[in-house]
């Protein structure tokens, strides 16, 4: 049986977190969504939770807990899967080669221009990555299949099995956690 991806948003929520405007067709983004996914998203939640959410999302049967999560993850995946397909509105791969889309009625931007636009969708994305790393370190106690594939500091603790780095212990106990940690 061939294995086919799931992805973990929709084209609507595709559209309402992207700056992808009303008249491009959403559908030449959509398969970036799954790419932008495997490589961006996933490395942060962790296959179980991946697992999880993708088996809740098949059979139509998402938690609350994981409803708030996708709500979260959604301006994630939407900038990285925008930041993906970028290139590929841009240009085409046809029989001949490649060709840059242009129409009679505006001009097409040049690699530079494509460069800096994609720099901007990135920078936004990463942003939108830290805001949800924030938002499972302060409800872990939520998401006990958060495992991500690299450590990532949370409330002075390193989460993540996949990380081959260890955190350095100085030897000192400090019993009171910072303020605003959230945990």
């Amino acid at each position: 049986m061939d294995y086919i991806p799931t992805p973990l948003i929709s084209e609507e929520l595709l559209k309402l977190h992207s700056p992808i405007t009303s008249d491009v067709d959403i559908t030449d983004f959509v398969p970036y969504i799954v790419i932008a996914q495997d490589l961006y998203v996933a490395p942060v939640l962790g296959e179980p939770l991946m697992d999880e959410l993708r088996a809740q999302i098949e059979t139509n049967s998402l938690t609350g807990g994981n409803s708030a999560l996708i709500v979260k993850i959604a301006p994630v995946l939407a900038f990285y899967t925008l930041y993906q397909g970028l290139p590929f509105h841009w240009a085409s791969i046809v029989n001949k080669g490649i060709t840059i889309r242009e129409s009679e009625n505006s001009k097409g931007i040049d690699m530079n221009d494509l460069a800096q636009l994609r720099r901007w969708v990135k920078d936004d994305a990463e942003r939108f990555t830290t805001l949800l790393i924030e938002f499972l370190c302060k409800c872990r106690i939520n998401y006990p299949l958060w495992r991500p594939a690299e450590g990532f500091k949370c409330c002075g603790d390193v989460i993540g099995e996949g990380s081959t780095r260890k955190g350095f212990d100085s030897g000192f106990y400090f019993p009171n956690r910072p303020e605003g940690c959230g945990c």
